[in-house]
């Protein structure tokens, strides 16, 4: 084996063809031995860049625990030390939302409307029994809207499936309002009180003898449901007073051309096949809100550290130097984002347990620690007096906050337009 290792032993670095005075190459810095010729030699190679790997991260996260400790470190020329700032906050973006998208879920027996609370609404016979399945519903959305508060970003579709059962419930009942308001001019017109007895009699054993002859109920609930969500879709895609239709009522853009009319209205139909499958699934709209944070922050991490670098005119430090410090800022953020996740998944495999207790603290103890980190972080880094930084840091965060909103908003509406 030695000898064979000897025979293919270079004179000159395979990488860049610099004549070799010693085991690594003094221009490129590749090693002379080659891991495709000798076991040894990849197996040291692998723990080496192992262990090379796991100190840099292991100090990187220890200091970025730290406020501003790891930026005023990395600024100064500690660079080596650890992890480049855009790929950790890459890395931890990317390793973040996946755990979110794996842990982060609506349970659809509990607020799912199109199943047994739909059918349940469709079969409601009095204004009284539509309320009761109502706040049945709602009772169970507000334990669901009780474990979305702990995880942040994700509390949207439940304020979108309340107002659908509350809407629902209206509907529902103006439809009975309807039907009796209906059956009381009809008995009037048939002549009075003795005309319209008979004909509620009458019509009283219909249910019963179409009931001895089939399965009422998968009948009842198959033709009252489309009714009241045909209702929905026109009341809520509508135009020039009538419902939107691609064809024959399509949307027409002023001083527009002809193709650009076409696009709005193809989007729109998108839009409405994608927002009733979100309807029978909500969870669809959280996973497209958590796939639209992180394109959303990377979008924006250029325009923090402009509003970093314009509360800063003064301070002395380039453009880069506050994009570091906003990319360690953001990666810290992804951190308690991952922790929350985690979170959320202990409470759900444990929960009504001393567990959910524990996690409820951690939660609430990340999301105290959140503002304060940031503020000492900028207070460190920048050295302004406390009341100075205190001042920046709310007019930066506020103008970042509404900016994340706008953008992680219009990438999920891109999403389902898509």
């Amino acid at each position: 084996m030695a000898g064979t290792d000897a025979q293919h032993t270079p004179t000159h670095c395979e990488n860049c063809g610099t004549l070799l005075q010693g085991h690594y190459c003094h221009e490129c810095g590749q090693s002379l031995h080659s891991p495709t010729r000798h076991f040894g030699h990849a197996l040291e190679e692998i723990l080496e860049s192992f262990w090379h790997l796991d100190g840099r991260v292991f100090r990187t996260l220890r200091d970025l625990l730290v406020p501003g400790r790891i930026a005023l470190n990395y600024l100064a020329g500690q660079r080596m030390r650890y992890i480049a700032p855009l790929r950790l906050f890459v890395i931890v973006s990317l390793l973040t939302f996946f755990v979110g998208k794996l842990v982060v879920h609506m349970d659809e027996p509990a607020i799912q409307f199109g199943g047994e609370g739909g059918a349940a609404m469709a079969q409601a016979q009095t204004a009284e029994e539509v309320r009761q399945v109502e706040d049945r519903l709602l009772k169970k959305l507000a334990v669901e809207e009780a474990k979305a508060a702990k995880v942040p970003g994700v509390n949207a579709a439940l304020i979108a499936t309340r107002a659908r059962i509350q809407g629902e419930a209206a509907s529902r009942i103006a439809e009975l309002e309807a039907k009796a308001a209906k059956g009381g001019n009809t008995g009037k017109n048939t002549g009075g009180k003795t005309g319209g007895a008979p004909k509620a009699a009458a019509s009283t054993p219909a249910p019963a003898k179409e009931a001895a002859s089939g399965p009422p109920a998968a009948a009842t609930a198959a033709t009252a449901k489309p009714a009241p969500a045909k209702a929905d879709r026109d009341d809520q895609w509508s135009f020039n007073n009538r419902p939107w239709d691609e064809k024959t009522n399509p949307v027409n853009v002023p001083l527009m051309p002809a193709f650009v009319d076409r696009w709005v209205n193809h989007k729109i139909a998108r839009a409405q096949e994608n927002l009733e499958h979100m309807d029978e699934n909500p969870d669809q709209f959280v996973q497209a809100a958590l796939g639209a944070v992180p394109t959303a922050l990377f979008l924006l991490m250029p325009v923090f550290a402009l509003l970093l670098k314009l509360a800063y005119l003064g301070s002395g430090r380039h453009y880069l130097e506050h994009f570091v410090v906003a990319l360690y800022s953001h990666a810290w953020l992804l951190l308690v984002g991952l922790a929350m996740f985690v979170m959320n998944a202990i409470d759900d495999a444990f929960a009504a347990t001393w567990v959910s207790v524990v996690t409820a603290l951690v939660d609430a103890a990340l999301w105290i620690w959140i503002p304060i980190y940031l503020f000492l972080m900028q207070y460190r880094v920048y050295g302004d007096h406390w009341a100075v930084t205190a001042i920046r840091y709310l007019v930066i965060g506020s103008i970042y906050m509404v900016l994340v909103l706008f953008v992680v908003m219009f990438a999920v509406l891109a999403g389902i337009v898509a």
